[in-house]
C-alpha cells in the first residue's frame, strides 16, 4: 500500500510545500525510489559525508537486524530515503565495526509463511501473530 498511498501524497506534498513544479517532484520522487531500492539490493554504498542525510543499505541493513542492540530495543535507522530523521531523533545505528555475521528478520520468522504470498499478506490480521 506504500505506492498506493504513501508515495503519491509525498510527491504531492513536494510540490505544494515545496512549490515544485510536476516534474522537478517526479525527480525528487524517482531519487528517492532509487535510493530505496539500492537499500535494498545488498550492495555496501554509504555516500560518504551525505551518510547523515540520504539512507544508505549499510545503514539501512541495521533496520532489519534480528537482535537490536541494547540502546535500541524499539528499533532504528527507520528513514526511508533521508537518514537524517534518524540522527535528528536519536534512532540511528550504524556499528563502528563490523563483521557481517548479523541475522536479519524478526522472533517468530521460522513461523512466518514463506511460500505463499497470500498467507504472507494476511499473517499480521492472524489471531496471536
Amino acid at each position: 500500500m506504500e505506492n498506493v498511498f504513501y508515495k503519491p501524497l509525498k510527491t504531492i506534498a513536494v510540490m505544494l510545500v515545496g512549490g515544485f513544479e510536476p516534474e522537478q517532484a517526479f525527480f525528487i520522487h524517482f531519487v528517492a525510489i532509487t535510493i530505496g531500492h539500492l537499500n535494498h539490493a545488498n550492495v555496501r554504498i554509504t555516500w560518504g559525508p551525505l551518510k547523515y542525510i540520504f539512507n544508505n543499505s549499510v545503514m539501512h541493513l541495521y533496520h532489519h537486524a534480528y537482535d537490536l542492540p541494547k540502546n535500541h530495543p524499539y528499533g532504528m535507522n527507520y528513514g526511508i530515503s533521508l537518514s537524517l530523521w534518524d540522527y535528528v531523533f536519536g534512532t540511528s545505528y550504524v556499528p563502528q565495526s563490523e563483521d557481517g555475521s548479523y541475522r536479519i528478520g524478526f522472533p517468530g520468522i521460522e513461523k512466518f509463511p514463506v511460500h505463499s504470498f497470500w498467507k504472507q499478506l494476511f499473517y499480521g490480521f492472524k489471531s496471536g501473530s
